[in-house]
C-alpha cells in the first residue's frame, strides 16, 4: 500500500473501532436503568476500550503510519470477534467478561503485536521497492 494511504486508512480503521465499541455502550449494553453509577461504567468501558484506537490514531501521525494501521487492524479484526462471541454466539455465561478484558489484551498484546507485524512487512516492502527503482 502506498505511504500516502495508510494515514487515512488507519485512521478510518480507529473510527471504525471507535464507532463498534460506541454501538455496544448504547444499544447492546444493559444496564441502562440503574441510573448514573452505570452511565459512568458505560462511559468508562468506552474510553477504556477506545484507548488502542486513539494510540493508533496518534502513531498514524508522520512515519508511524504503517504501525498505526497494522496495530488498528489487529485491534479491530479482535474486537469484532469478541462482538461475535459475546452478542451471537455466546459460548457459556461469563462470556460477556470478554468485553471488560479485550481493551486490555487491545493494548497490551494484540495492538503492539499487529504494529510490529505491519511495520516489518512495510519495511520490507519499501526496502524491495528501493532495490527493484
Amino acid at each position: 500500500m502506498p505511504s500516502s494511504m495508510l494515514t487515512p486508512s488507519a485512521l478510518a480503521l480507529c473510527g471504525a473501532g471507535a464507532a463498534l465499541h460506541l454501538y455496544t455502550v448504547v444499544f447492546k449494553a444493559a444496564g441502562g436503568e440503574e441510573g448514573a453509577g452505570a452511565s459512568a461504567f458505560l462511559i468508562g468501558l468506552w474510553v477504556f476500550s477506545c484507548a488502542p484506537y486513539a494510540i493508533s490514531a496518534w502513531l498514524a501521525r508522520g512515519r508511524w503510519a504503517a504501525w498505526a494501521l497494522g496495530a488498528a487492524a489487529a485491534c479491530l479484526v479482535a474486537d469484532v470477534y469478541m462482538h461475535y462471541s459475546v452478542f451471537v454466539a455466546p459460548a457459556g455465561s461469563t462470556a460477556a467478561l470478554g468485553l471488560l478484558f479485550m481493551p486490555l489484551w487491545n493494548l497490551v498484546i494484540i495492538g503492539p503485536a499487529g504494529a510490529l507485524l505491519a511495520g516489518a512487512v512495510h519495511w520490507a516492502w519499501r526496502r524491495k521497492a528501493g532495490a527493484a527503482g
